[in-house]
């Protein structure tokens, strides 16, 4: 099963062994590495925004492996590329976070705003001026999750 109009579009969780182990969140455009983060401490904090989400699943927009490795790649068509702000927007939240409560509570807010929404074009090209670790604080604030 294929995704529709091609996979152009990654999120991949890669583990990183460490003391404290944590993985490394890097975001793909066309196999152009267009963003690294570190410090989600678990890959289930962002696929809580998948679980919403399945109906992207289902339609073919997203298509989510899982590798021996331990990292997890989430690709997502580019018919459905505002989707994959949301996601974007989504695990740069859960960067650094403890919290499985917190996690969930950011997968909601993030899954109940609609695709077509002009609050995905401010917060997208807010990212491009503003450096990870603060827009990561600006997304959970945009939340109010405690």
């Amino acid at each position: 099963m294929g995704l529709q109009a091609g996979a152009n579009l990654k999120v991949v969780i890669q583990p990183v062994p460490a003391k404290r182990p944590y993985y490394m969140l890097r975001v793909y455009d066309e196999g152009r590495l267009f963003l690294q983060a570190k410090r989600v401490l678990k890959p289930e904090y962002v696929l809580k925004w998948v679980i919403y989400n399945q109906s992207l699943i289902e339609g073919d927009f997203m298509k989510i492996e899982k590798r021996k490795s331990g990292t997890v790649v989430i690709s997502v068509s580019r018919a459905a590329d505002r989707h994959f702000k949301l996601l974007l927007f989504h695990s740069l939240s859960v960067l650094n976070i403890r919290s499985s409560k917190k996690a969930d509570c950011l997968a909601i807010c993030w899954s109940s705003i609609d695709a077509i929404s002009p609050v995905i074009d401010a917060l997208w090209s807010l990212m491009m001026v503003v450096d990870t670790r603060r827009f990561s604080s600006l997304l959970r604030g945009y939340c109010l999750c405690r």
